[in-house]
């Protein structure tokens, strides 16, 4: 379904407004500054970060930074999520949104987006009552389904006190569906939370620009304790360890969405439908392995995420450029380098409103990593977003249309029943209800209601009359439909045209001559069989390269039996090299116990002869060796081909499958197609009959 219209934001509740331009809005940055751990204190860790709430201000050391919002230590959950709840109206009322969370590992992301693994009884959430250490994500989901439930039981009391609709035109809730994902970046890979099956997911661009993450599982949900099951489902599933900074460490990028349909009615009885995403971005913590203590899985495991948010650094440095963006010049942004910056293109630069939380440690041993998270969220603040509210087009379209006609007949009742001063004096679009209850008024625009169906169905018809010389499917044909206000055209095709294009015959009398350019039924049924001839030659044509790429495939699977042998002489080569490396270090070794023994020269003659001949055939073994390498190298790349090949003739096959199954359709639709021409040859005729009778009437 189409996303397409941009408006300023509206107040929850309210109709659309016209479309209008996105207004331009900055990424929100908010800092948290968690308190002291008692692993901090133990080590001898000091509080060197100062916030000040009331000025908006972070300060290290001698520097200082000023952001949107700062967030004491003493600031609980709940004052933390206050900060959030206005992006909660702006996604009810079709607008997407993004949190996300930034920081140096250990620092509290996690707890802040609320997103560790729930044990308790998730019950409590619907009714709104949480634990102290309930973080965003629940509380957000108990206040999206509160606002909804809320808005819909005061449409229903409305409707009933009114027995119409919510008075004054305000929209009321008719319904809504809310779905919810759960992803993680792990490395480089994208995995489904939801899904038991650990498999990396590919992600594409969509037909509106945005990113789509294929085979991504979308659970509905209808309350909050639902929404919290599957953000505690996900959680278990999500990769932690453990280092020496942090007992649970996130291992991966964690992002949770919230999907909202919502549909409002007004009082006209104007359907309007918005779709919002909100997304909440649990990013893995920056690391640096001396302080960690990560090795081997969990060293690369840091290397990883230090790249992704090096990458995301790379992103926000690009759109943070005020220098080269106010001069006008392109930059060029790098959300391709990495699939976490592809997923956050919207939240950064898109059509998102967002907000940027930075947690920091206060400790001086981490002074330098906070510094750099300081400096990151302060260039996150030059972000532009474009947000706009997601609202289905195609009913947009028909509001506004209804709206028209309305305005149209109104100003043809004063036009009609107005004198020109009363018609000068009454607003656009506005007429006195009085006159509406007239019986010459009510005719009039029964009239009208009519000309309009009388209008239709004539449209109707040529509209069926032009799709009739098209079969569906079929590629290269177009018409030139021939409607009251659009004359069928008698210009001859030019050679720069692409496709078979006609004109609609134009039957004007029976002495009339046909341009040579006009189409016949004839032509059309040629065209047709043209059409089908065209299929045979492909699946033809499939034919002979699906036998090709076979014998190619028999080739390559005779060479691969071939390296098999090869390959068996090579590891039996190998077991030789091994046997001979260990008789030289035994001779070796007892050449060495001869020389310190005088009396054995004999002895050592001996060995060193059978020493010689060991070396000789080492060498011998290892050049064989070499050559079976490269021969195994060899096999291995015939092997890939082999594959490639069955993936291309399995694909060729389906390809062939499917154009013998659309040869068959065209035949069908070719048959019915024939009937049809057969009797417009008919009815032709009998109009040609009856034409040539008037002329020889009217000539008697």
């Amino acid at each position: 379904m189409p996303l397409a219209s941009r408006e300023d934001p509206t107040p929850r509740g309210r109709p659309p407004s016209r479309p209008v331009s996105a207004p331009i809005c900055r990424v929100r940055v908010g800092v948290r500054l968690r308190p002291l751990t008692s692993k901090e204190t133990s080590e001898g860790g000091r509080g060197v970060v100062d916030v000040n709430p009331f000025d908006r201000t972070v300060t290290l050391s001698k520097r200082k930074f000023t952001y949107d919002t700062v967030f004491h230590p003493s600031v609980n959950q709940k004052e933390l999520y206050s900060n959030v709840a206005p992006l909660l109206d702006s996604f009810l009322a079709g607008y997407n949104a993004t949190v996300l969370a930034y920081g140096q590992t250990g620092s509290g992301k996690t707890y802040t987006m609320g997103s560790e693994a729930h044990s308790g009884n998730l019950g409590s959430f619907q009714s709104g009552k949480f634990r102290e250490s309930d973080g965003l994500i629940p509380r957000f989901l108990s206040d999206l389904f509160n606002s909804l439930n809320k808005e819909r039981e005061e449409a229903e009391k409305a409707i009933l006190h009114s027995g119409d609709c919510a008075p004054g035109g305000v929209s009321s809730l008719v319904d809504f569906k809310i779905s919810a994902s759960f992803l993680e970046v792990y490395g480089d890979d994208i995995y489904d939370l939801l899904e038991e099956e650990r498999t990396s997911l590919k992600i594409r661009e969509g037909s509106n620009k945005d990113t789509i993450v294929v085979g991504l599982k979308e659970q509905v949900v209808s309350s909050a304790d639902e929404a919290m099951g599957v953000l505690n489902k996900g959680t278990m599933h999500r990769t932690t360890g453990e280092t020496l900074m942090n007992f649970t460490s996130s291992r991966s990028h964690a992002v949770f969405t919230v999907n909202l349909h919502k549909m409002t009615r007004n009082k006209e009885g104007d359907d309007s439908m918005t779709m919002s995403r909100f997304t909440f971005v649990d990013l893995a913590g920056s690391e640096r392995m001396k302080k960690t203590g990560a090795q081997g899985e969990r060293a690369r495991e840091g290397i990883k995420i230090n790249e992704g948010l090096l990458a995301l650094g790379n992103v926000i440095n690009a759109l943070a450029d005020e220098e080269r963006l106010s001069r006008g010049e392109k930059v060029h942004v790098p959300y391709r380098q990495t699939k976490l910056t592809r997923l956050l293109q919207e939240a950064l630069g898109g059509n998102s409103q967002t907000l940027f939380l930075a947690c920091i440690s206060p400790s001086d041993t981490n002074a330098s990593e906070t510094l750099s998270t300081l400096h990151y969220a302060n260039r996150a603040r030059n972000i532009k977003n474009a947000p706009t509210r997601n609202v289905d087009a195609t009913k947009e379209e028909l509001q506004r249309l209804r709206a028209l006609t309305n305005l149209l007949k109104c100003e043809l009742i004063k036009q009609k029943f107005y004198s020109s001063e009363e018609a000068s004096t009454t607003a656009l679009g506005e007429v006195n209800d009085e006159i509406l209850l007239r019986d010459d008024v009510a005719s009039y625009l029964d009239s009208i209601e009519e000309k309009v169906e009388e209008i239709s169905g004539v449209s109707y018809r040529y509209f069926e009359q032009a799709k009739l010389p098209q079969l569906p499917g079929s590629m290269g044909v177009n018409r030139a439909v021939a409607t009251p206000n659009n004359p069928p055209s008698t210009n001859p095709p030019t050679p720069n045209e692409t496709g078979l294009t006609h004109d609609r015959p134009v039957y004007r009398g029976v002495d009339d001559e046909t341009p040579d350019h006009e189409v016949t039924p004839d032509d059309d049924l040629e065209l047709v069989d043209a059409l089908l001839d065209s299929n045979e030659e492909q699946i033809t044509k499939i034919d002979g390269d699906i036998v090709l790429e076979e014998k190619r495939l028999l080739k390559l699977r005779e060479n691969i039996r071939e390296y098999q042998c090869m390959k068996r002489k090579f590891e039996d080569k190998v077991e030789e090299v091994e046997k001979l490396e260990a008789e030289k270090q035994d001779l070796i070794a007892r050449l060495e116990q001869a020389h310190a023994d005088p009396s054995s020269s004999a002895s050592t003659h001996a060995i060193n002869q059978q020493l010689e001949k060991v070396k000789s055939s080492l060498s011998k073994a290892r050049l064989e060796i070499r050559h079976h390498q490269q021969k195994y190298r060899e096999s291995e790349a015939e092997a890939k081909k082999c594959k490639g090949l069955e993936r291309r003739i399995d694909e060729m096959k389906s390809q062939k499958a499917a154009l013998i199954r659309k040869t068959k359709d065209d035949a069908q639709r070719q048959k019915e197609f024939k009937t049809t021409k057969n009797r417009e040859i008919q009815n032709l005729r009998k109009r040609e009959r009856s034409a040539v009778n008037k002329c020889t009437k009217l000539e008697t």
